[in-house]
């Protein structure tokens, strides 16, 4: 009898679960123009469930290789030496969480979430049944096209707050309050949470939401559907949503002259990303804390991280930077100085070199020295391509 009255129990939950799924999405279709194609599925979750999904987006992020982005990110000091970035990124997943949408499926990890959080949910759901994203495999690009979904489910909540209207002003309010929060609350959790951790966790609904809102604000919802026909390729696009809508593209660097060197003397690319104007100011907001060094990289045009391994040696990391002009390469390579002083410590034989030629600046982390003038030769040869400009969505 007492499992009977479970399973009746579990009947009971599970229908007024799809009720609410069906309500609100009636709503969603009428806030986001948009019509579902098959019903989502709705269901309680688990966090477990949840620790699965936050793992195979990090993947996404950085790579299916979390084993060499960690080398990656340490030989940038990104995270501390010991910490392991797998255990680091699923330590804390689900907290705070109360529903998560994963491969169509909405998923209540609290049967108490708000109808704005569904809604928020169920917008990515119906997201997918409409458009298949696909992007790099970098670190830039994925952040990217997560921002343009990420915004397009806050953009559903607040019009669902305003009752589909957005008032004046509202995308530079969010742009604002995301930069008031990334240069002054954050600070407090990059105290004893990686920065790379906080930021990356936050910007895809921060920023994402203020870019979303700005689309709409340049043409409505249908402005807003057009992005996916050409996604932003960069997190320079989410930042500036006027480069998006302007058809700019990044510069794209070959690093396949360092490849080439490198593997005549042994080494062997694990490897390889782009960490954008996003995971530029990480590096420059980890290691220069106390100082705001957001213009220094606004001006950032494109770059290659590559790590490259060999047996008995420290992991070789080679980071090619491309600025818009000779004196945003030459703000960047001020601070490049800098990074590369600090990363050396204080050993008689430096660790790292940083380098500038015209709008180019490189870093190189523990190269050893017979290598370095060969190296950096190396990094000058890598082709570069900037693509020409395209209106996104036309």
């Amino acid at each position: 009898m007492r499992a009977l009255a479970f399973a009746l129990l579990g009947l009971l939950v599970q229908d007024d679960l799809e009720k609410r799924r069906d309500a609100a999405a009636t709503r969603l279709e009428e806030l986001r123009g948009l019509p579902f194609k098959a019903p989502l599925g709705i269901r309680a979750g688990t966090r477990r469930e949840y620790a699965a999904f936050a793992r195979e987006n990090a993947r996404l992020v950085y790579g299916n290789d979390l084993a060499s982005a960690e080398k990656a990110l340490k030989a940038l000091r990104l995270i501390p030496p010991v910490l392991r970035l797998e255990l680091a990124l699923m330590a804390h997943a689900g907290i705070g969480v109360k529903v998560f949408c994963s491969r169509g499926e909405i998923l209540l990890l609290d049967p108490t979430a708000g109808e704005d959080l569904l809604l928020n949910k169920m917008t990515l759901g119906l997201i997918d049944q409409h458009w298949e994203l696909r992007g790099a495999a970098t670190y830039d690009a994925q952040m990217a096209l997560a921002s343009l979904r990420m915004g397009d489910a806050e953009l559903t909540k607040h019009l669902f707050w305003h009752r589909g209207k957005l008032p004046e002003g509202h995308a530079r309010k969010l742009a604002d309050g995301a930069s008031e929060w990334e240069k002054g609350t954050s600070r407090l959790a990059s105290a004893v949470v990686p920065r790379i951790f906080v930021r990356t966790a936050d910007f895809s609904w921060r920023r994402g939401g203020a870019f979303a809102a700005a689309l709409h604000a340049e043409g409505g919802l249908e402005r807003l559907n057009r992005a996916y026909a050409g996604p932003p390729p960069s997190t320079e696009h989410i930042l500036h949503p006027a480069k998006h809508l302007a058809g700019e593209r990044p510069v794209e660097i070959d690093p396949g002259a360092v490849d080439e060197f490198l593997a005549a003397r042994g080494w062997r690319a694990t490897y390889r990303t782009v960490l954008g104007e996003l995971g530029t100011a990480l590096v420059l907001e980890t290691h220069f804390p106390r100082e705001d060094s957001t213009a220094a990289s606004e001006g950032w045009g494109g770059d290659a991280l590559v790590l490259f391994e060999k047996d008995g040696q420290a992991p070789l990391a080679a980071w090619a930077t491309e600025w818009d002009t000779a004196d945003d390469a030459a703000e960047f390579s001020g601070f490049a100085d800098r990074l590369a002083g600090s990363l050396s410590g204080s050993g008689d034989e430096p660790r790292a070199s940083a380098f500038r030629r015209k709008t180019s600046v490189a870093l190189l982390v523990n190269v050893p020295r017979e290598l370095l003038e060969g190296l950096a030769e190396a990094l000058w040869k890598c082709r570069r391509r900037k693509a020409k400009t395209e209106t996104y969505g036309e």
